[in-house]
């Protein structure tokens, strides 16, 4: 993963699983996979943070993340 600018949000409860989403710098908002347990997705997002080395800002709630997403996002000309 680029670990220039990445956001990670929140584990979220969707339907009937768990999802946490990510921004990366120049890709936009990435869907999180789905997971049945909040476990497995506490352990996913552990690994994504552990993957992600430096430059990673890391949300606790949804307004966190879409701030720093937006905040994140460069402007357009």
């Amino acid at each position: 993963m680029d670990s220039g600018n990445i956001v990670i949000g929140p584990i979220l409860k969707r339907a009937d699983c768990y999802v946490f989403d990510t921004r990366i710098a120049g890709g936009g908002v990435r869907c999180g996979y789905p997971y049945r347990r909040i476990e497995d997705a506490h352990y996913a997002r552990k690994a994504t943070i552990n993957a992600s080395a430096r430059g990673v800002m890391i949300c606790q709630t949804l307004d966190e993340f879409i701030a720093k997403a937006a905040a994140a996002t460069p402007a357009r000309a």
